[in-house]
């Protein structure tokens, strides 16, 4: 079984790629995995289980049988994959808000579909090269495949090695900004247990929830081979929020343990999708996608806007970003400078000499993004909050690679002014770069 399997991924079409402004592609792919087998799409009837209205996955109707009572050696390697994707979906969750845009969609309007998350959502090892093959944009071409007269536009804003906090930080100029319609949210595997990722990740699903624009929130839970993912903490936040989830531990993780599927089925190195990995979770995107389009009609209306109360904290809802575009500190041996491809307006210094920057903000926490890397020339900054010493950046660490990272320098419970100056001693031939800020007022 697990060579029908094999055969079967190995078969499997890549979506036909195309621009997405009111012309479709020009072959709208389904999300089987060859051209012989069987669509699951609700023409062969298999998304007739989701017409209901709650917000159980299509795997808890009577009608499924449990994955426990499935004779697997009797079926092909197309049912089995058939089977996993449908174990993909956790929950369709509250309907309203995804049936919503999908019907101006369905009308000819025009929607925008974001994605933010770190390298899988950015699509690394696929992208820069194909960003195109990246789950992202797969999912993003199928679903203009299923409207081709509407207007659907695409924002990507995975970041190579980041959690949620720096997405926290980040949503308001790269998701906000562009006034998403659907954003699909995935940092299972970027973030960490400890409570200061759980905090984020809450914070940055409330501040979409509680936007003007009724924003369709969708969650994806990705693993790493070890087994490492944050669902079990998501989830708990997902489901407090009636949120759709989807997830790979449920479907993937069956799939290695019962030994009809290998890691390297889906990936070619600890963490990433290969490119036919990208295809499959595109499959749980459109898969999800199916069950709202087969309820739109049930679905549509009024989004209760009314949230609960948080499961871990909002401490950090509705974080703004700033970089040195708006802001213009004091500045001693720093400049401006365009130091990182995703952060172009933050700040450089590179000398032996004494070097600062200062500024006033009126905030209740204040996060710092600098840049690191495995190097001694990378310095130590002091950071000083109102005249005294708060904390430390080193900017030299064992993991870094040129990669973003945050420190959060101020953390209270209501706003005020305050005074923040960043100081690197000089006597070293040093180099540290400032990104930019984010804070919440």
């Amino acid at each position: 079984m697990k060579k029908i399997l094999s055969a079967v991924l190995a078969a499997a079409m890549l979506l036909t790629l195309a621009g997405c402004n009111g012309a479709a592609p020009n072959e709208t792919p389904s999300t089987s995995t060859d051209n012989t087998s069987t669509d699951i799409s609700s023409d062969n009837g298999s998304s007739s289980d989701s017409g209901d209205t709650d917000t159980d996955t299509p795997s808890d109707s009577e009608s499924e049988p449990e994955d426990s009572e499935i004779d697997y050696s009797k079926l092909s390697g197309e049912e089995i994959y058939e089977l996993m994707v449908k174990r993909s979906l956790m929950t369709t969750g509250d309907m309203t808000r995804m049936a919503n845009v999908l019907k101006k969609a369905e009308n000819g309007g025009e929607i925008t579909v974001s994605y933010i998350g770190g390298s899988i959502t950015e699509g690394l090892t696929v992208a820069p090269s194909h960003p195109e093959l990246c789950w992202a944009n797969l999912s993003y071409e199928w679903l203009c495949g299923k409207y081709p007269n509407a207007k659907i536009n695409y924002v990507n804003a995975g970041l190579s090695g980041t959690p949620s906090i720096l997405g926290n930080v980040r949503l308001e100029r790269d998701i906000l900004a562009h006034d998403p319609d659907i954003c699909f949210v995935e940092f299972a595997v970027n973030d960490g247990n400890a409570n200061e990722y759980k905090v984020a990740y809450e914070s940055l699903v409330r501040t979409l929830l509680t936007q003007d624009k009724d924003i369709a929130v969708v969650l994806l839970f990705t693993v790493l081979k070890n087994g490492h993912s944050c669902q079990p903490h998501m989830s708990e936040i997902g489901n407090n929020y009636g949120l759709p989830m989807i997830s790979e531990p449920d479907s993937l993780g069956v799939e290695f343990a019962e030994g009809r599927m290998t890691w390297e089925d889906y990936s070619d190195d600890e963490s990433h999708p290969s490119e036919r990995g990208h295809e499959i979770v595109r499959d749980f995107v459109a898969y999800y996608f199916e069950q709202v389009m087969a309820a739109v009609d049930e679905n549509t209306g009024t989004v209760d806007k009314t949230l609960p109360a948080p499961v871990f904290s909002e401490r950090y809802v509705d974080m703004h970003y700033i970089d040195n575009a708006e802001l213009k500190p004091e500045l001693v041996g720093f400049e401006e400078n365009d130091a990182h491809s995703a952060f172009h307006n933050g700040w450089m210094y590179k000398g032996k000499e004494d070097a600062s920057i200062k500024f006033t903000i009126n905030c209740k926490s204040l996060q710092m993004i600098f840049l690191a890397n495995n190097s001694k020339a990378y310095g130590m900054a002091d950071i000083y909050i109102d005249g005294e010493i708060k904390d430390h950046a080193n900017a030299n660490m064992a993991d870094g690679w040129n990669n973003p990272v945050t420190i959060l320098v101020i953390d209270e419970d209501t706003v005020s002014e305050h005074t923040v100056e960043i100081k690197l001693p000089g006597g070293t031939n040093h180099y540290f770069a400032v990104l930019g800020f984010g804070y919440c007022d």
